[in-house]
């Protein structure tokens, strides 16, 4: 018989995407019968364990540095910068050890449901490691007495040096990242036949899979989720969202990397603008000379024009490269109209600059335009048939937005 695992890494604050990730699953139904974790990954994983969804999301959502810090140990507000934050973390491991957990402790108390936990059917576990006998500490849910459920998890979560260890029966315990940060080889000794892993990408050490023959689904952060080190209730929402949305995209029910469509959307768009962006961009380049257009097309979507094809999924990173030029919200599950024309209207209000006259000012003009208006300036040029193609060469993805633009509001006058 299948049996499903879910794994969750350790990641400090980055652990509120894989509460997305658990949302998307649900959403899914996938029935997971194991769940394991290390660090911020064990405590998400008491809430998978519990099916407690709606607690988690609580608990992350109003997640700040006073739900885990004492103010008088780390007074810091949620808007400091991040090097005055790893400064403080510094500071407080060379005067006192590390950081006390002892306010875990209490969000633990108040999260905690050990009727649910005890009485769920799915099996959970947990890495840490014993600092005192310099060895990792696997435990699951039948080697978890109630009352030290808590020391054991919270030991996991330990994250030194910028926590101080955990002491359980005289002993020191610190995060489970310093032997296993995705223990997806506990979760198949526990008995999964297949794994959904989640994983942070934050500092600690991973095993390789010792069962090759066990089905693995990895899902990680396409975006990025902010520092393990700094929580905020607001990064915690959007690390949310991009959990979910991830998880939504691997599992084939939504579409796109960076930014997020609706199922289909890509594809109609492709077959709907890529022709008419390929007709442009070969009246535009059929024009100039050869050694210009090698430089040109070492561009991989300009090779594709080159082979007499706009390939899919170029014409896709394109549409995405538009949306961080314009600064669209990476969280939004977006419909590809809406998207489109929200591009035409950033566009529009964006200011026109002559990369002519600052050129002649300054040589490095890369370094001082707002790529927005790079690329109103090529779609100006594009407009008016009057391309400068040495500005190409710098700015070819702005160059491409530029002509993806132009390829959709022209497309709208054809038809």
């Amino acid at each position: 018989m299948t049996k499903l695992g879910l794994v969750l890494s350790g990641g400090g604050a980055k652990g509120a995407y894989e509460i997305g990730v658990y949302k998307a699953l649900k959403k899914l139904n996938k029935s997971i019968d194991i769940v394991t974790g290390t660090s911020i990954g064990a405590i998400n994983g008491m809430f998978v364990a519990q099916k407690d969804l709606k607690g988690a999301l609580k608990l992350w959502k109003n997640m700040s540095f006073k739900t885990i810090y004492d103010e008088e140990e780390f007074p810091l507000m949620e808007d400091e910068a991040l090097t005055k934050i790893y400064i403080q973390y510094a500071k407080n491991f060379i005067n006192e050890g590390g950081l006390d957990i002892y306010k875990m402790k209490n969000i633990f108390d108040k999260y905690f449901k050990p009727h649910k936990f005890y009485s769920s059917n799915i099996d959970y576990g947990l890495v840490t490691y014993n600092f005192s006998q310099n060895k990792p500490v696997l435990k699951t849910k039948k080697d978890l007495p109630k009352e030290q459920v808590k020391d054991y998890i919270l030991a996991s979560a330990s994250c030194y040096p910028a926590f101080k260890p955990y002491l359980i029966n005289d002993e020191m315990y610190i995060d489970g990242g310093y032997y296993d940060n995705l223990p997806i080889n506990l979760a198949i000794d526990m008995g999964a036949t297949e794994i959904i892993a989640v994983d942070l990408r934050a500092i600690g050490f991973k095993k390789n899979v010792k069962d090759k023959t066990v089905d693995i689904t990895y899902i990680a952060p396409r975006n990025k989720i902010g520092s393990f080190l700094v929580f905020d209730k607001n990064q915690a929402k959007k690390s949310i969202k991009l959990g979910y949305n991830d998880t939504m995209k691997t599992y084939g029910k939504l579409e796109g990397n960076i930014f997020t469509f609706k199922k289909y959307n890509l594809i109609k768009n492709y077959n709907k603008y890529a022709e008419n962006f390929e007709k442009e961009l070969k009246e535009i380049f059929k024009i100039t000379d050869n050694k210009l257009l090698n430089k040109i097309f070492e561009t991989d979507i300009f090779k594709g024009i080159l082979n007499n094809k706009t390939l899919y999924n170029n014409f896709n990173s394109l549409i995405e490269t538009a949306g961080k030029i314009f600064n669209f919200d990476e969280t939004t599950i977006y419909n590809i109209k809406s998207y489109n024309k929200g591009l035409l209207t950033s566009l529009s209000n964006t200011e026109y600059i002559s990369l002519e006259e600052i050129s002649i000012k300054n040589k490095n003009i890369e370094n001082l335009l707002d790529k927005r208006k790079i690329v109103k300036y090529f779609y100006k040029q594009i407009e008016n048939n009057t391309i400068s193609f040495k500005y190409i060469i710098p700015f070819p993805n702005e160059f491409l937005v530029a002509l993806y633009i132009y390829a959709i509001k022209s497309s709208h006058l054809i038809y």
